[in-house]
């Protein structure tokens, strides 16, 4: 039996503020299509807490919101290492930290409130007198994702002129992905699912409208299956890589121009496709909780965080950045969670049987494989001037990320 608490804390803003998570642009709105939250899932043993999960609908969580979140926990004894922090990754929803102005300002009262929610949250879990249930396990496929990394050989026509990209953001049906969905299921007088899942939150179709994304999708129906007082914990894969998998195709014409002039590309889902998309991400979180069985051999909790600057990864980049990778066994399993958004090809490199997430407190930018910065494309050098980390990547990525999950 594991003992355990949660709660869940509306983070809706309460006037317009800017959305992050895209280029080009403010967005600015107060339109919620589907509500955001935090879930926070305690775990205890022997009267005392000895990790805790937080899952927050944002597109990062970033330093000084984890930082007060850890505070929280330090002040009952629950150190750093033994709390999890991450971002549902979700492109729709307000910036929640202020070191990524071009992906979207923060709004500075948004996040304050959010911050004073959360803190009293976190207090609320560790300081509620927990019940217990049984834990299981279940795991399901679905195939609702794709690499987003294609080998390209012809240059590019774009409004900039020609561009001569070896990997350019296009569906790759040949690429690595992973089909998996993990259910770790507590259902004792109130529930708790904790999920995984690899794939990017980035479907959702509208862009003034603020959204959960598919992640908002699966708990909604998993609150159907066990009340509204359900916390879901939501961990994302290494999804640095992978994109959802559209049907969705333009007027023929315009496709077949604009594949001569720039290769494959990905087309938008509108609503009723993504709602169809998202629910086949639900349905397989629901065949894993059906086949759930339960989990008997369970070690004791255990934690550490290996920590590198971003000057290890970047030459000339902040020596004082923190770069963190997070090793927590508790439920069962070996979670490996990085401040980063890991590409998938990084599982090679991290011990077998654990599962991996991404997204977790400080978010500095893409962390590729070695081979794949020579691959070049958006995860390894379009995206530093959105993130703000304009600086040439060293040598030997890979030993050092071997070092951190060792």
């Amino acid at each position: 039996m594991i003992a355990y608490t949660h709660v869940i804390a509306s983070i809706d803003p309460d006037h317009p503020v800017p959305l992050a998570g895209r280029a080009g642009g403010a967005r600015i709105t107060s339109h919620v299509h589907d509500p955001l939250e935090a879930n926070i899932l305690a775990i205890f043993e022997a009267g005392a807490c000895n990790a805790v999960f937080i899952s927050i609908d944002a597109l990062f969580v970033g330093r000084e919101l984890s930082d007060a979140l850890l505070a929280a926990c330090a002040g009952f004894g629950v150190n750093a290492q033994s709390v999890l922090i991450v971002a549902s990754h979700t492109h729709s929803a307000p910036a929640l930290e202020n070191t990524k102005p071009l992906l979207g300002v923060r709004c500075d009262d948004h996040f304050a409130r959010v911050r004073e929610i959360l803190v009293k949250a976190v207090c609320s879990a560790l300081s509620s007198p927990p019940g217990s249930a049984p834990l299981r396990k279940g795991q399901a496929a679905v195939n609702a994702g794709v690499n987003r990394r294609l080998p390209r050989q012809l240059p590019q026509l774009t409004a900039r002129g020609f561009r001569f990209e070896k990997t350019i953001m296009a569906p790759n049906p040949d690429g690595p992905v992973d089909r998996t969905v993990t259910a770790l299921v507590l259902q004792g007088e109130r529930t708790a699912v904790v999920w995984h899942y690899t794939c990017h939150p980035t479907g959702f179709p509208r862009d003034l409208e603020i959204s959960a994304d598919y992640p908002g999708m699966v708990r909604n129906a998993l609150r159907r299956r066990f009340g509204e007082d359900t916390a879901v914990i939501f961990l994302p894969g290494f999804t640095g890589d992978i994109r959802p998998l559209s049907a969705a195709s333009p007027d023929r014409v315009v496709s077949l121009l604009r594949r001569m002039a720039q290769g494959p590309r990905f087309h938008d889902m509108q609503m009723d496709g993504w709602l169809g998309w998202s629910s086949t991400i639900s349905d397989a979180v629901m065949v894993a909780i059906d086949s759930a069985v339960p989990v008997h051999d369970m070690a004791p909790v255990s934690s550490r965080i290996s920590l590198t600057s971003l000057d290890a990864l970047m030459v000339g980049a902040d020596r004082n950045r923190a770069v963190e990778v997070q090793q927590l066994n508790a439920l069962g399993e070996k979670f490996v969670a990085v401040s980063a958004e890991p590409l998938l090809g990084l599982r090679e490199l991290c011990p077998e049987n654990s599962l991996l997430v991404g997204y977790s407190r400080d978010v500095f930018g893409y962390w590729p494989l070695e081979m794949q910065v020579r691959q070049g494309g958006y995860e390894v050098n379009g995206f530093k001037e959105w993130f703000g980390v304009p600086y040439t990547w060293r040598s030997g990525l890979d030993q050092v990320f071997s070092k951190l999950v060792v």
